[in-house]
């Protein structure tokens, strides 16, 4: 893992010193817009600033975006251009159920319970009020954690089913598995996963949830690849609702329905520094 990790992160680092990109902690850039295709436009400032992760920084604290191997760079790269475009070329390549109006980073889905609600990284929106919900995977899936899959009590009230409430069954058994401390994933973060699948079901608008997800050649990227897999088994009737795609895949099929007229700098600058 480790390995892999350092191979991502010389990638972009190489990148950075052949863009005259300064650093300073080996893998930040000095500036968020030195990490971003095109600067934010105030919405999309905004939609981070109001997701309360501290994405793009504040005065004196240094943002996540910062850095090289930021999850919400590589979102904001891939997604933030499209912003104003026509989605559609986006919308059919992504698999979206219905042709989106809009889209929102780090959209927040309250799931019921006390607390901060889960954010998802990109949702589209529909004019029939469809929802496509995407989760932005990095380099972040290949740390192994124990607490990547706990469910705290609070989602297991006594004489109630919160996900089987929500019309998801499937859902509402891997839950009950993970809490009993049967998790055989080892890379993968199921319990966000049924997280943001309650919380898109709380909206009460169709949707759909995608995982979409930065893939490496190897061994590693197999296995997760494998795991996604074996999470849509696991919930079963819910599976019609979750899909994964890799980046990589999504590039390529975007690719093949622009054909670059007009988005060429787009294209150059993410296959040059991430495809």
């Amino acid at each position: 893992m480790g390995k892999l990790v350092d191979a991502f992160n010389a990638r972009q680092r190489s990148w950075a010193w052949g863009c005259g990109v300064r650093l300073y902690g080996l893998d930040y850039c000095s500036e968020v817009g030195d990490n971003l295709f095109q600067p934010l436009s105030e919405e999309t400032r905004r939609d981070f600033e109001s997701g309360g992760g501290g994405e793009p920084g504040r005065p004196g604290r240094r943002g996540k975006m910062r850095a090289l191997h930021s999850s919400s760079a590589l979102a904001c790269n891939f997604f933030d251009y499209w912003r104003g475009r026509d989605l559609e070329p986006l919308a059919r390549a992504l698999g979206s159920p219905a042709r989106p109006e809009g889209l929102r980073f780090e959209a927040g889905f309250p799931t019921g319970l006390r607390g901060n609600s889960p954010n998802l990284d990109v949702v589209f929106h529909s004019a029939d009020g469809t929802v496509l919900a995407v989760e932005s995977k990095f380099t972040e899936w290949l740390g192994r954690s124990k607490a990547k899959n706990r469910l705290r009590e609070g989602y297991f009230p006594r004489g109630r089913e919160l996900w089987g409430e929500r019309g998801l069954p499937g859902c509402q058994a891997l839950a009950e598995e993970i809490r009993k401390g049967a998790v055989p994933f080892s890379m993968l973060h199921a319990a966000q996963l049924l997280r943001h699948m309650l919380g898109l079901a709380a909206a009460g608008s169709a949707w759909k949830f995608l995982c979409l997800w930065y893939a490496p050649q190897g061994s590693e990227a197999d296995r997760y690849g494998a795991e996604l897999e074996l999470f849509a088994r696991a919930i079963g009737p819910d599976a019609e609702r979750f899909g994964a795609l890799t980046y990589q895949e999504l590039f390529e099929r975007l690719c093949g329905r622009i054909g670059g007229d007009g988005h060429r700098a787009w294209m150059s600058y993410m296959r040059t520094r991430y495809f």
